[in-house]
């Protein structure tokens, strides 16, 4: 495959919005907006199906979320009470969610490899399969090794509910509209096991913890059923050669003024059909050292280690004194979590799509990855704030609707947070976007591994009031750095321009 590396810019830096009229590539629906990445003229690629197609798709992707999720994190609001049924100590329930979420990760070097090679569909059916089966031993566990080693198997099936889901959802839709369907992707996974708490509570109350997983083993059962008849093939690549040549001429206004010698540095992911073109494609995790992919590391483990918290510490408040809430009020509580994550959602979906557009064409057509992460204000203000109602709050016995707001507002900032880290690695470089995410999640799993295992040891010698404090001025500190992305982001990306694009050449990564 030949190309001229120097031709196709910074990674990540797209033409987005044909402000003047002039590309020669298709838009969306007579618009203005360039279509990101252009489609090929194959039937079968998923960029060309229909809309409603592609919504169908998704709900099911949405609801292939839900069941990993009911399977694997409802017994977060009944840990208290798993330990009394099985005398396994609190520790150990929660350090062994520690191990559920490291192999959550570590296990997509497997299934990731798997899915972008072989196709999402058979890995995603697998390993709901695998989940639903380990999901009916759950509930029969009795010791720490049975816990531990159930929590290792079913970490082992759910990892693609972690990063293939989201490489099926740029599958199908273009740039300017995948960060709502990316933003609906996390709300699902952050809002079902809040969800699954509020009736678990009760499951637990009537029938028995176990049940809950017996029941989550149905509901995930007939699910499958559904995906097997349903669920289509999302695989499709497109060659990653840009036609650059229609936009040599495209200049900016405001840069023409200054200088006219200036070229806007553009790419428009664009093909000829060459779908019969068969390349290997190799995965390559130790070259992909990109700053963006470490950064999304790093703000989707932050999301994880806060969240990781609420769960392992949110039972033990509203159980003891002076709330001393009983296993189906604490489920009821857990309504507050949804609440915020939905307004969240909000903000980091269609919010971000839409500023993105409007960043582009008050500029001079061009989509930066780094617009996004403007909207890191919002936790960098909300995530301490929260923290500190429900911390201080909890130390201070207040009313429980004041711990309600403050887990609310912490909660906010998860989907902020995972919609920020996903979309800038897939925006930055989409070509290797189902590795770079792969590395994002081992990043982020292996930061929820060790604020699993230490949060009960934290909170034990800390207290509630103290342990909330931390976290809340650790979290000023990790979402300031979006803001440093911001500044050098590009900076960065266009330093490794010449590195990505040999690795796209020589390996044959393609956009897919």
């Amino acid at each position: 495959m030949s190309s001229n590396i120097e031709e196709k810019g910074t990674p990540g830096t797209v033409h987005l919005v044909d402000i003047e009229g002039t590309l020669n590539v298709e838009h969306e629906n007579g618009d203005d907006i360039v279509l990101i990445p252009q489609p090929t003229l194959n039937p079968d690629d998923p960029l060309r199906w229909s809309k409603r197609k592609k919504y169908a798709i998704a709900v099911l992707l949405l609801w292939t979320v839900f069941a990993f999720d009911i399977l694997t994190l409802a017994l977060s609001p009944v840990l208290l009470v798993i330990q009394e049924d099985t005398g396994i100590p609190l520790s150990v329930l929660n350090s062994g969610q520690g191990v559920l979420y490291l192999f959550f990760g570590y296990q997509n070097l497997v299934w990731q490899g798997l899915g972008l090679n072989d196709g999402r569909r058979p890995v995603l059916l697998v390993c709901l399969l695998g989940c639903t089966l380990c999901s009916v031993w759950a509930g029969k566990a009795k010791s720490v090794g049975e816990w531990y080693a159930n929590r290792i198997i079913i970490g082992c099936f759910f990892g693609p509910a972690e990063t293939l889901i989201e490489v099926c959802m740029s599958d199908i839709f273009f740039a300017h509209e995948r960060g709502s369907w990316i933003s609906w992707y996390v709300y699902t996974l952050f809002t079902t096991p809040f969800l699954s708490g509020v009736a678990t509570g009760f499951i637990a109350d009537r029938y028995g913890w176990q049940w809950i997983q017996y029941i989550a083993s149905i509901i995930s059962g007939t699910i499958f059923i559904i995906l097997f008849f349903f669920l289509e093939e999302t695989f499709y690549y497109r060659d990653p050669q840009l036609e650059l040549s229609k936009l040599d001429d495209v200049k900016s206004t405001k840069s023409l003024e200054n200088d006219k010698k200036d070229k806007v540095d553009v790419n428009v992911e664009n093909i000829d059909d060459s779908s019969e073109t068969q390349h290997t494609r190799k995965t390559y995790l130790r070259k992909l050292k990109f700053p963006s992919v470490f950064f999304g590391g790093l703000t989707a483990g932050n999301v994880v280690a806060w969240y990781t918290i609420v769960n392992s510490t949110m039972s033990s408040v509203l159980s003891a004194a002076p709330y001393n809430f009983s296993a189906n009020i604490i489920g009821v509580f857990f309504l507050s979590p949804v609440v915020g994550i939905t307004i969240g959602t909000f903000l980091a979906g269609s919010l971000g799509d839409k500023f993105a557009i409007y960043k582009a064409r008050k500029g001079v057509g061009l989509r930066e990855p780094e617009s996004k992460l403007y909207f890191a204000i919002i936790p960098l203000l909300i995530h301490p704030f929260g923290c500190f109602l429900f911390g201080i709050g909890a130390g201070q016995g207040i009313h429980w609707i004041g711990l309600a707001f403050g887990m609310a507002m912490i909660c906010s900032t998860f989907p902020i947070g995972s919609t920020i880290a996903i979309n800038y690695i897939i925006d930055s470089y989409k070509e290797v976007s189902g590795d770079g995410l792969v590395t994002m999640i081992i990043i982020r799993n292996t930061i929820g591994f060790g604020f699993g295992y230490a949060v009960t040891p934290w909170l034990q010698n800390s207290g509630t009031q103290n342990l909330y404090v931390e976290i809340g001025c650790i979290g000023v500190a990790l979402w300031a750095t979006n803001f440093l992305m911001i500044i050098f982001g590009k900076k960065f990306r266009k330093d490794s321009s010449s590195t990505y694009w040999n690795l796209v050449e020589k390996y044959g990564f393609k956009t897919h």
